[in-house]
């Protein structure tokens, strides 16, 4: 079985969380889905800088990576010939340092929304499941 290390980034502007829709002709876990920025870290690169990096080219927007909020292990289901792969989650909460929206890499729409309306949109994010990330979403 495959694995891979993923960097996410939640991202806060005041009781705003920016938010990404995966390209629907992606073949993906979370196709068609919204979710949190981030993608692969690429070999010998820094988890902080790879971050950073990943939310820029998803959604437009510069971030400073400030702290690890958790890190989840969470076995995915590729719908394509991947299948299972076993990846390691390091969800980061990152500052806005400035940018604006725009689409790109493997997101198709970038969108900020109240903290209120986390759950409306994000029905099939898994790292809600963590109790750490809640919490710092809510603070």
């Amino acid at each position: 079985m495959k694995f891979e290390v993923i960097v996410r980034g939640v991202v806060k502007d005041g009781d705003r969380v920016l938010i990404g829709l995966k390209r629907r002709d992606d073949p993906h876990p979370l196709q068609g889905e919204w979710h949190f920025p981030g993608g692969r870290l690429e070999y010998e690169e820094n988890p902080w800088e790879a971050v950073e990096r990943e939310i820029e080219e998803e959604t437009g927007y510069k971030v400073r990576a400030e702290r690890i909020i958790d890190v989840i292990p969470k076995k995915l289901v590729w719908p394509n010939e991947i299948g299972e792969q076993q990846t390691l989650h390091i969800v980061f909460s990152c500052r806005l340092l400035g940018g604006e929206a725009k689409a790109g890499d493997d997101v198709e729409e970038v969108k900020w929304i109240s903290v209120e309306e986390i759950d409306s949109y994000l029905r099939k994010e898994f790292l809600l499941e963590s109790d750490l990330v809640r919490e710092f979403i809510e603070s």
